[in-house]
């Protein structure tokens, strides 16, 4: 028997696109455009298993609450390793998102590594299916920041994408709509932070917190500026545990960001390595595009071309690439079923 989608039924169905950040969580519907963008945690209390918050609230939370409260971070790494918090995570965002049920059940694609496995998108797409969704798409997140950033990836000439996230830095060459080679490394942002905190325990005898650490990261660490660049930061001596302030300079962070450099340029080299000469050609030619929020790192930009001999841009915007790439393909959902990016 035939189904037939009739057209006013089409219209009411949403279409909603999830990048399921390690970090961050980023929600984009077809009404709004991205209309969330929120930490990827919950709270919990441990005695009745009752969500206290979810987001940004629940971030606060941590390390200032009693011990029955457990903030959970139910991504990992770009993967769900705690599915029963992130279905709870999920749900929540999606009622502060829509408001009100949805009477038709919405058409939803969610990001996943480039080098997540077959049981990896399965465990994605039972949830999925879990908070409500009538169809569920999967797309690797270099090919979603590529369809976000404009580039025209049908063409048959390759693009060359590293999404430096939080939690996964993702290498891929993009070709004729479809991932043709790939790497990644754990060693994103959430290792530089603590590397940094171990950096300045180490260096001058302070203990700080991930979120001090991760305004360093921001605001002071850079790979080509030793001098200018430093902030007064707060935190307690790791002797006596006494307050006690510190000003950091970019000079004292050289260590972590140089380790982490040649991390991600033997990723870059490994993946060249790997493309067909014709590639990597078309690589030389039109250079590497950065995304993700580590994709702003102070000198990133300046030291890879210098170590790779390759012209290097970061895109716009690079947090929200991802699920804007989420988006055009959930506008474009035939013609994406139709490419070679595509698994069903």
């Amino acid at each position: 028997m035939t189904t037939i989608q009739l057209p006013f039924i089409s219209n009411l169905v949403r279409r909603i696109g999830l990048d399921l950040g390690t970090q961050t969580t980023r929600i984009w519907t077809d009404q709004a455009g991205l209309a969330l963008s929120e930490p990827s945690c919950i709270a919990v209390d441990q005695r009745t298993r009752k969500v206290v918050a979810v987001g940004r609230e629940a971030q606060t939370m941590e390390g200032r609450v009693a011990d029955t409260i457990a903030v959970i971070h139910p991504i990992k790494d770009g993967v769900i390793y705690d599915a029963a918090m992130a279905k709870a995570m999920i749900k929540l965002f999606l009622h502060t998102v829509l408001k009100t049920p949805y009477f038709f059940r919405p058409i939803m694609m969610v990001s996943v590594p480039a080098q997540a496995t077959q049981a990896q998108r399965q465990t994605v797409t039972k949830l999925m299916y879990g908070v409500g969704a009538s169809e569920v798409y999967t797309m690797a997140q270099p090919l979603a920041a590529a369809i976000g950033a404009g580039v025209p990836i049908a063409d048959a000439s390759g693009t060359f994408m590293l999404h430096l996230g939080h939690g996964l830095v993702d290498a891929a060459v993009i070709s004729l709509g479809s991932v043709v080679a790939k790497t990644s490394s754990d060693q994103g942002g959430a290792v530089i932070i603590d590397h940094l905190q171990q950096c300045i325990r180490d260096q001058v005898g302070l203990s700080i917190s991930q979120a001090v650490a991760e305004s360093l990261l921001h605001k002071v660490a850079s790979l080509t500026d030793n001098g200018a660049r430093q902030m007064l930061v707060a935190g307690q001596d790791h002797v006596s545990n006494s307050p006690k302030e510190v000003t950091v300079t970019a000079q004292l962070l050289q260590g972590p960001l140089q380790a982490a450099l040649t991390n991600y340029v033997s990723l870059l080299k490994e993946l060249l390595s790997a493309v067909p000469p014709e590639l990597t050609v078309d690589v030389i030619n039109k250079g590497m595009l950065l995304s993700g929020g580590l994709a702003q790192l102070h000198g990133l930009e300046a030291v890879l071309v210098a170590e790779l001999g390759v012209a290097v841009t970061v895109v716009d915007q690079p947090d929200s690439l991802v699920v804007n790439g989420l988006g055009v393909g959930l506008e474009n959902i035939e013609l994406f079923k139709e490419s070679l990016g595509y698994q069903k």
